[in-house]
């Protein structure tokens, strides 16, 4: 049926607002005459342009001749409302000290962990916000489903096509790997680390430059741009723009760790054509220089660096940039993507299900982990697990909060029967218990703010943050963050008793007391079991990393490091380290390898025996002299050692005895004399020895069950290891380090200890078990407060009923089981629960490792036994107290 216009009725928002603020005198009024004006709108126009009508003069209403009196009796009351609300609370606060100081610091412990947090994302967030283009500025970025992780880089032809054939880019960029070596200027050497790029990268990004021009400094050949920071430290104080410096490449990574570290190579002469500015930038992209594309041309033709400019195939050397134009979205770019892989690998794929996407600027960092990073970030996964952990122990500490709160309800019952009574409302109630709440979060967060500064400097002291750089400096809008975080945490926390404890019936709580007693301790003992189940897994967790840790820190190798020294050559040539190394008094032997044993790093090679049809085998190749077998005490089975470097001597190889096994022979010795074919090249090489298995991949790789093979090429050795003499170890570093310095003058001379390297590849491992760890013991500390509170006040109220007894005759024995038993139990129970979901959980991860500890019941019992040993000790104060209480003087006041 079709409404009449006397049917229709006037928008509800603009009727409220006048009821609102027109005075009552003028009211009835005005509402018949804006009625009649609506219904004429109705005659003369469509609904929806009446009710705009209606609106716009309600709207005109609003003059300070019809308006109420607001400032009036309405705020006052409220205002008094609400001091009253904050004077009763500040005096329970006060009046229950145990409890508010256990509320206050379990939240404050809580919130300094959350806290933290929150300054580790603004952190990252603040990374790269500086750049003009920053919404419309995306990272490339590949996928395929052979592979678990997304790559940060691309193919070198992606930013000139996208450029080229794609209206919707209004620019791109690359960034090439490749600059890493020395840079020489008037005899002064420094390490440099950098990319090549293009002109199209200060239209992009944002970095200003302090001297140059940045339309033009990247568009010759051997053009460089450089930082500040390394301007300042090369040149010393002189102007660096058309300077030339002498570039020796030797392979170092952009990211700063241990790589390929090849002889130098002379690159020529380049010209510094501008310096960045610092400005305290905070980007993901990090390097000393940028290098002009044009120079690769030259490069490409003296086969000094490949030549990938129309190679659609490789994605480790390039970074690509887009930046849209402004009526373009994400939804755009992702389909120019789509169809350069269909017509890019229209006939073969590189790997099955390939494809390409923008990543926005904003979201690198934080961001997803990333194959083949272009700096080091923390993964917004690692965000997810600490942000778990956080939120765990908030829960924690809010359910403390409820539980105390619960528990006192008990002796605050009157209290609310006597507010209802004489008029109180429920909402009043709630409100009274929320605005508690919310000056215990308030005073936690003051407390959070001192703890915090403990917390972030235990944090910034970790391993990882060498690599992450955390600035974790607080702002103006963190700190208000921080504030609505508490006020939050504070309804959180006080949601549940509010509403519990308003819902009291008055006439019920004054006639008898007991009654708002009644079955309410339930919701205690969950809460008390979750607290200690959560405790119990982060104990087993914690007790299983550090075995697991312990467990690589005591881990056989299969191979001798006690007194040996890893030096980094640098490039430099071993045949003339070794030569002034040997002459350095305490040192007995001396060995070459191209990675060091276990470090993570290897050069994967595919071989079969020659002539076969077998599948080829995948082997890591460990270029070492002669030396390094008996250097490192490691034992030959059979055959011989490698020869000496001598020409034609690099076709011979040592393999273990795992590679025996995987190539098909019944021993070691069958072995001996055969030819490998390697798959690449199709070169032969020559078993002439097999060695005992031993460690030689990182132990989170893979376990001894891996294919090696020795090999002499000197050219890719990267490492010197010393064997010394115990007796005065730091005069023989300090020998070494003068030779050094004859050898190299410009290379600082690098070495660890091998047994401490060893140690030192386990320091992520040893930052996860140190984070775990505090959350454990933050989580135990939470829970323990918690019970301290309900045992301090289970046992006030039952002081007359304890009394009672021991008149009656029980012992101390018999009231100290009588007090413990609850707790007992619902640790007992905690026990019951946890102990197989911890069992069951902390399988899962450690499966992942192929050199694990092993995990079983006795972990677990351990944990448990540790959680009731802790649950004891919290409560034996009070009961030894109780106890021992004079029965005379808990029933003196009855």
């Amino acid at each position: 049926m079709t409404k009449t216009p006397e049917h229709i009725t006037p928008p509800k928002w603009p009727l409220k607002f006048l009821r609102f603020f027109v005075k009552k005198e003028y009211l009835e009024e005005i509402e018949g005459d804006m009625e009649e004006v609506f219904q004429e709108s109705l005659e003369a126009h469509s609904v929806r342009k009446a009710k705009r009508i209606y609106t716009f003069e309600a709207l005109k209403l609003f003059r300070p001749v019809l308006i109420k009196n607001l400032v009036g009796d309405y705020r006052l009351n409220n205002y008094g409302m609400f001091k009253n609300y904050f004077k009763v609370g500040v005096r329970n606060i006060l009046k229950y000290k145990t409890f508010s100081f256990i509320n206050v610091f379990g939240l404050a412990v809580a919130m300094s962990v959350c806290m933290l947090i929150m300054l580790m994302l603004a952190d990252q967030k603040q990374s790269d916000q500086f750049h003009v283009k920053k919404e419309r500025v995306y990272r490339i970025i590949c996928t395929a489903d052979d592979y678990v992780l997304p790559w940060a880089s691309t193919a070198v032809p992606l930013a000139g096509t996208l450029k080229t054939d794609y209206p919707i880019i209004e620019e791109a960029t690359q960034l090439i790997k490749g600059i890493g070596g020395d840079v020489n200027y008037k005899g002064k050497t420094m390490e440099i680390r950098g990319f090549f790029s293009d002109p199209a990268f200060f239209n992009v990004f944002s970095f200003e430059l302090e001297k140059g021009d940045k339309n033009t400094c990247l568009t010759m050949p051997n053009a460089m741009v450089i930082t500040s920071s390394y301007a300042k430290l090369l040149f010393k104080g002189e102007d660096p723009i058309g300077k030339i410096v002498q570039l020796e490449d030797r392979r170092l990574d952009h990211l700063g760790i241990d790589g390929e570290d090849i002889r130098p190579v002379d690159w020529g002469q380049y010209t510094i054509t501008g310096v960045i500015a610092d400005l305290g930038y905070k980007s993901h992209l990090k390097f000393d220089a940028l290098v002009s594309v044009a120079t690769m041309k030259g490069l490409h033709r003296e086969k000094k660096t490949p030549n990938l400019t129309d190679n659609w195939w490789n994605f480790d050397h390039c970074y690509t940039y887009a930046v849209l134009k402004p009526e373009n979205t994400s939804e755009d770019l992702n389909t120019v993507l789509d169809h350069i892989v269909a017509t890019k690998y229209e006939d073969q794929k590189p790997e099955k299900g390939f494809e390409m996407e923008g990543q926005k600027l904003g979201n690198i960092s934080p961001g997803p982990f990333m194959s083949i990073p272009i700096s080091f970030r923390m993964p917004i996964e690692a965000y997810y697990i600490l942000s778990f952990f956080a939120v765990v122990i908030m829960l924690l500490a809010c359910l403390n909060y409820t539980n105390l709160s619960i528990a006192r309800s008990l002796t605050r019952a009157k209290e609310i029967g006597i507010r209802k009574v004489t008029g109180g409302k429920r909402k009043d109630i709630i409100y009274q218990f929320f605005s508690e709440s919310i000056i215990t979060t308030l005073l936690a967060l003051v407390m959070a703010v001192l703890l915090l500064l403990f917390v972030k400097e235990a944090f910034m002291n970790l391993w990882i943050n060498k690599y992450i750089n955390f600035n974790l400096e607080g702002t103006l809008s963190v700190y208000l963050v921080f504030i609505v975080f508490a006020l939050f945490i504070g309804i959180i926390a006080g949601f549940y008793p509010a509403l519990h404890m308003s819902g009291y019936r008055p006439i019920a709580v004054l006639k008898n007391f007991d009654m708002a007693r009644r079955g309410k301790l339930g919701i205690r003992k969950i809460l008390n079991i979750s607290q200690f189940s959560v405790s119990l897994f982060f104990i087993v967790t914690s007790i299983l990393l550090y075995n697991q840790l312990r467990h690589f820190l005591e881990f056989e190798y299969g191979f001798n490091t006690e007194n040996i020294i890893n030096i980094e050559l640098q490039s430099n040539d071993y045949s003339i380290v070794s030569h002034e190394f040997s002459t350095v008094p305490g040192v007995t032997a001396i060995s070459a390898c191209s990675f060091i044993p276990t470090s993570g790093h290897g050069e994967g090679r595919l071989l079969k025996i020659a002539g076969s049809e077998e599948e080829y085998q995948l082997f890591t190749a460990l270029q070492t002299d002669d030396g390094f077998i008996d250097n490192l005490g490691l034992k030959l089975v059979a055959g011989s050692n490698l020869p000496a470097s001598e020409n034609g001597s690099d076709h011979f190889i040592v393999i273990n005895e795992f590679a025996v096994k995987k190539l098909g022979y019944g021993s070691a010795a069958e072995a001996i004399g055969q030819v490998l074919e390697v798959k690449r090249g199709k070169e032969v090489l020559q078993v002439i020895g097999v060695i005992e298995d031993f460690q030689f991949k990182a132990l989170f790789e893979q376990d001894r069950n891996a294919s090696l093979l020795l090999r002499n090429q000197p050219v890719k050795y990267q490492h010197v290891n010393l064997r010394v003499v115990s007796g005065n170890l730091m005069n023989t570093i300090e020998a070494l380090e003068e030779k050094w310095k004859a050898i190299d003058p410009v290379h600082t001379f690098k070495y660890e200890f091998f047994d401490e390297q060893l140690d030192s590849m386990h320091s992520f491992f040893n930052d996860v078990v140190s984070i775990v760890g505090s959350i454990t013991f933050l989580a135990i500390v939470i829970s323990c407060l918690g019970l301290l509170g309900i045992s301090i006040y289970t046992t006030e109220r039952r002081t007359k009923e304890i009394g009672i007894r021991k008149v009656l005759g029980a012992g101390v024995f018999n009231v100290a089981f009588l007090v413990s038993r609850e707790f007992l139990r619902l640790l007992a129970m905690a026990v019951l629960i946890a102990a197989p979901a911890s069992f069951f959980a902390n399988n899962v991860w450690l499966q992942n490792f192929p050199n694990r500890v092993s995990f079983g019941i006795g972990t677990v019992s351990l944990g448990s036994a540790i959680l009731l040993v802790l649950g004891i000790l919290t409560i034996i104060t009070q009961i030894i107290s109780v106890s021992n209480r004079n029965p005379v003087e808990s029933l003196r006041d009855e």
